[in-house]
């Protein structure tokens, strides 16, 4: 897709940092719980995690994550590992505002 030269590209991460503010308190909490075997992102001590993980806290599909990454349009920069992908739990928490 090609952008025209009198747009901006818009800012992701905050339009995504905008609608995580707008959702109530509890749906927030839901989506920072552990559940379904993931970890409490507030107790996590890895510095990266997989995809799977990673689209858990955020409520979003793993594909979608690895759209960001592919065409590095997404509010998160993940590294690669031997052709993984590792995303970088720090920034993760800045997105959800869990510190």
């Amino acid at each position: 897709m090609q952008a025209f030269a009198n747009q901006q590209t818009p800012d992701i991460q905050a339009l995504f940092s905008q609608f995580l503010a707008q959702l109530p308190p509890a749906q927030l909490e839901q989506l920072t719980r552990k559940s379904d075997g993931f970890p409490d992102i507030r107790t996590e001590s890895r510095t990266h995690v997989k995809t799977a993980v990673a689209a858990h806290w955020l409520g979003r599909q793993e594909q979608t994550m690895r759209g960001w990454a592919s065409s590095e349009s997404g509010p998160l920069r993940p590294i690669r590992v031997s052709g993984k992908l590792a995303w970088p739990v720090a920034d993760i928490r800045r997105l959800l505002g869990v510190l």
